[in-house]
């Protein structure tokens, strides 16, 4: 685990103010995952944040905490949003939001957290581990190297 980036991200999270999380189009477990347990670190440091999913996720996947924010509706693409942060995707197009993000108005931060040797590194910070097993498994890490408690919600 790059620990240095790791912190930098966590650094960048407590410093915006309006936070896009992304997972990849027709989300599995390890992108849906992934957010949702973003979407519950970021709820307890009580950060505005949204999710986004070009696509809406499978009934399978619904037990997820949080799971049923996600939305796919393009109204979230607002122009305070100052931080996205991709999960899981090699690159924008696979996430579906390369047009959007080119559409907006000031190009927020992006960081890029994926466990894919495909990866396109198209953040501003990229925490990319393709020896990784899952995007999952690199949060994990990351929660551990900033201190962050893992409960219930995060681990499912």
């Amino acid at each position: 685990m790059p620990e240095r980036i790791a912190k930098k991200i966590y650094t960048k999270i407590l410093e915006s103010n309006h936070i896009l999380l992304i997972p990849h189009q027709h989300p599995d477990g390890d992108a849906l995952g992934s957010v949702t347990a973003l979407m519950h670190i970021l709820k307890r440091l009580g950060k505005r944040h949204s999710a986004f999913c070009a696509t809406e996720s499978s009934d399978k996947l619904l037990f997820l905490p949080h799971a049923k924010r996600l939305t796919t509706n393009t109204d979230v693409w607002t122009s305070d949003i100052d931080l996205i942060i991709v999960l899981d995707s090699g690159d924008l197009r696979y996430a579906g939001v390369d047009s959007h993000i080119k559409d907006m108005p000031k190009r927020p931060f992006i960081i890029n957290i994926d466990h894919h040797p495909t990866n396109e590194h198209f953040g501003d910070l990229n925490l990319v581990i393709p020896e990784a097993s899952s995007t999952t498994q690199i949060l994990y890490h990351f929660f551990k190297v900033n201190a962050i408690d893992i409960d219930n919600y995060v681990a499912t």
